[in-house]
């Protein structure tokens, strides 16, 4: 694998791309907007508005749908079951193949990083980043106590005699999938597109875009990179992208002040603290399932990513907290 490396990099100085531009869409392009589980879905498709009514709403069937297998706070998904019984001490759990497959993709991250653990969860909850928000610094006892919670090592997935697949754990551990479920649900947001006839589409999902075929003046769709520092200019680069994921990990979006300490959401499941070694991430990939989880992965290991070449993308982009970016381009991705 070739990589080209460019280190040090002032964000001020940074231009992706030279020339912009900008078009009209044109009719058959259609926008729309879908608000679900409190996350914005902007879509913009090739198609006609008969179709595209018919793909909002098989959209929101599947995130619907979905929502009942990944949202660990409505409980009656499938996790939420699966969190009850491991608390309970079961350690025999059935799960569904659709399951089975997301734990084996957070299973293989936090294999690659001791940082990412899929069994984050009571850290997510005690430093207050569940669906009922009470943010504050806990006590160093308190992050003990959770990260005694915390080991993907208890865990392990088997396939009985009848197919079916098994959760074993030799502890109580519960899961959130956020670091990585959005890039799962625009996967099967592909699928719904495809059954739909629809081959020219842009869907920017809570940040998380994926770019499938051409925009109304033929040519790549344009996304910008998000500057994590300063609005003012709104993006440190933008990037043609055609049949790509593009999704970035940042401590802007979700994060709280306490004596005068920024605390963002993604937190080191080593250390049981927010990670400062980087700003943002972001990863261009094939996959938005493996691109959610990398951009994460990323974040939380800083520099240190583009040692470890298991990991696997097309491009990746870090800012360090003193404002430098480093770009790494795999061109035999």
């Amino acid at each position: 694998m070739k990589n080209k490396i460019y280190f040090a990099i002032p964000i001020i100085a940074l231009s992706l791309i030279i020339a912009i531009s900008f078009y009209r869409s044109r009719d058959k392009y259609i926008r729309t907007t879908i608000i679900i589980s409190d996350t914005i879905l902007n879509i913009t498709a090739q198609t006609s508005d008969k179709v595209m009514s018919k793909l909002t709403q098989d959209i929101t069937n599947e995130i619907n749908r979905i929502d009942n297998i990944l949202n660990p706070y409505n409980e009656n998904s499938e996790i939420a079951k699966i969190n009850k019984e491991s608390l309970s001490g079961k350690t025999n759990i059935a799960v569904s193949d659709e399951l089975a497959h997301i734990f084996e993709t957070g299973l293989r991250y936090s294999k690659l990083s001791p940082s990412f653990d899929i069994s984050i969860r009571p850290l997510i909850e005690l430093w207050g980043f569940g669906v009922k928000e009470n943010q504050t610094v806990p006590l160093k006892e308190d992050i003990d106590n959770a990260l005694s919670y915390i080991d993907y090592s208890a865990l392990s997935i088997i396939t009985n005699d009848d197919g079916k697949k098994i959760l074993k754990l030799s502890k109580p551990l519960t899961f959130d999938f956020g670091s990585y479920g959005k890039g799962y649900i625009i996967e099967k947001l592909k699928e719904v597109f495809a059954k739909n006839n629809i081959k020219n589409y842009l869907i920017d999902y809570g940040g998380d875009t994926y770019a499938n075929g051409v925009n109304s003046k033929g040519s790549p769709w344009v996304i910008a990179i998000r500057n994590p520092r300063n609005d003012a200019d709104g993006y440190l680069g933008l990037l043609e992208a055609t049949n790509c994921t593009i999704v970035t990990s940042g401590d802007y979006e979700r994060y709280f002040t306490q004596d005068g300490t920024n605390y963002h959401h993604i937190i080191d499941a080593e250390i049981g603290y927010p990670t400062y070694n980087s700003i943002s991430a972001t990863i261009v990939h094939t996959n938005a399932e493996e691109a959610d989880a990398l951009s994460t992965t990323a974040f939380l290991m800083g520099t240190n990513f583009f040692t470890n070449e298991a990991f696997k993308y097309k491009e990746a982009y870090i800012v360090t907290p003193e404002g430098e970016l480093y770009i790494v381009t795999n061109e035999s991705f």
